[in-house]
This record gives structure tokens, C-alpha cells and sequence, in this order.
């Protein structure tokens, strides 16, 4: 198979997560998500070296890239999670300064390998790299509430609240540094369903949309 780079967005809980790993696995290729990023994001394990030997991180090109990138120190916000936790005015300045070079790594990471990338912008990031296929996966509500429960002990209610307010975040995050509608369809290749396709149907059909895509002359 030739070259290729999976960009994944998606709406909390609706499965995206899973659908990455599962294709990347698949496809023999590395799976990079917000997490692996915010771990090399942080100046204590960059300087120590230690998340190189992180489960998450050891077997793939992350760490060295990072290195390659990391400018010591790196500004950072007084936040883990910019998607979960309100952003104070101080702490935009130092987030910019983590988008930046995020968007760096994920650029470089794109050039090396075919690999999946899930959330922090890449669909936008790596727009003008034409091995990308961009994914948007979404789902109705109620599907979504059953899987959040699975994970979060809190009443249905306050769940709902929860949910709606990372989506809030991911889609005002994904507008300032884009200037793009987190959910319009214009912005990906597909837009999946998981209620409707279910994890092992959404990870076929992009397998076949690489396929095509990279079967037309035009690619």
C-alpha cells in the first residue's frame, strides 16, 4: 500500500478514538493521539527523556521527532487538557505556543510515515498534504450518553452537561487556530456514523477509501 495519512475528528464518545487504533493497528502503522502529544508537550519529559520509554510512545517515531522540534523551555499553560478545562486569558498565549508546535511534529510526523493522527487540528494541519484522507466521526446522542457511561459515574444530567461542553471546547478550539466549523462536512473526506456503521464498519470503510483513493490517476 502506498503512502498515506488518516486524520480522525470526532465528536466525544463516539468512538473515534477506537476506530483510530483498530485501523492503525490494521494497517500496521502508528496510531498518535492527543494524549501521546500532550506527553511530549510537557518540559519535564523532554528534558529527562523518560517517555521515550512510555508504552505509548516507545515503538513509534513520536519521541524523536519532538526532540528534533523541542526548544528548551517550552511555554505551556497552567492546564493539562485544553478541551476539557476552561482556558484562562493568560494561559491562550502559552497554549498558541502548544498548538504551534504540535502542528510542527504532526507536519513532520506526515512527511516521515503513514501513520493515523486523532484530533489537535491535523485534518487542518496537514491540509495541503495530498497523501491525507480526513475523517469526521460523529453519532446521535443517546448512542454516545451509553458509551460515556461506561467510563464516567456521574447522573445522566450532569453527563449530558459534561459531554456537550467538551464539544463545546474541541469546536471553539478547532475555530481559533482554523478559522474552520469543527463539524462542517466540507472540511473531511468522510463523515462516519458510528451508530449506524459501528466500529468494525467505520475502520472497513476507510481501509476501502484509501484503496480508491489511491487507486485514481488523479492521486
Amino acid at each position: 500500500m502506498e503512502k498515506f495519512i488518516v486524520t480522525i475528528s470526532r465528536e466525544y464518545c463516539s468512538g473515534g478514538q477506537k476506530i483510530g487504533n483498530r485501523l492503525a493497528e490494521e494497517l500496521g502503522v502508528s496510531c498518535y493521539n492527543a494524549e501521546m502529544l500532550r506527553l511530549v508537550s510537557k518540559n519535564e519529559n523532554m528534558k529527562n527523556g523518560a517517555v521515550a520509554d512510555d508504552e505509548r510512545i516507545k515503538d513509534t517515531s513520536l519521541f524523536d521527532v519532538a526532540k528534533e522540534i523541542y526548544s528548551d523551555p517550552l511555554p505551556t499553560p497552567h492546564i493539562d487538557d485544553v478541551l476539557s478545562t476552561k482556558v484562562s486569558d493568560d494561559d491562550m498565549v502559552y497554549i498558541k505556543n502548544i498548538y504551534d508546535y504540535q502542528s510542527e511534529i504532526i507536519t513532520e510526523l506526515a512527511k516521515r510515515e503513514s501513520c493515523v493522527i486523532i484530533g489537535r487540528c491535523a485534518n487542518y494541519i496537514l491540509k495541503d498534504n495530498p497523501y491525507t484522507i480526513n475523517v469526521f466521526v460523529h453519532a446521535p446522542l443517546g448512542f454516545k450518553l451509553k458509551r460515556a457511561q461506561s467510563r464516567h459515574y456521574m447522573p445522566d444530567a450532569e453527563l449530558r452537561n459534561y459531554m456537550a461542553k467538551v464539544d463545546e471546547r474541541k469546536a471553539d478550539y478547532y475555530f481559533k487556530y482554523t478559522g474552520c466549523e469543527w463539524t462542517d462536512v466540507k472540511n473531511y473526506d468522510l463523515s462516519l456514523d458510528t451508530s449506524e456503521l459501528g466500529i468494525s464498519g467505520c475502520v472497513d470503510l476507510i481501509k476501502r477509501f484509501i484503496k480508491i483513493k489511491q487507486s485514481n490517476e488523479n492521486f
